[in-house]
């Protein structure tokens, strides 16, 4: 599962617009839009970040920044 798909599915279980989600993480909307987007131009989020998205939304940051491995 790719970085895009991950994000996209924190999203959808929590129900929030994306616009939330980058309310919440401290992150513009665009750069979520962008991280999220179908082009997967950005594979990869800041160890930091991924530490935030897990303590806002309760994933693990290892499974944000790296998938089932």
């Amino acid at each position: 599962m790719a970085l895009a798909d991950r994000l996209n599915k924190i999203i959808t279980e929590q129900n929030i617009s994306k616009r939330e989600f980058a309310r919440r993480v401290g992150v513009s909307e665009n750069y979520v839009y962008t991280l999220t987007g179908e082009s997967n131009k950005i594979t990869t989020v800041s160890s930091m970040l991924a530490k935030v998205i897990a303590m806002e939304f309760g994933y693990d940051a290892d499974w944000i920044l790296n998938g089932d491995k």
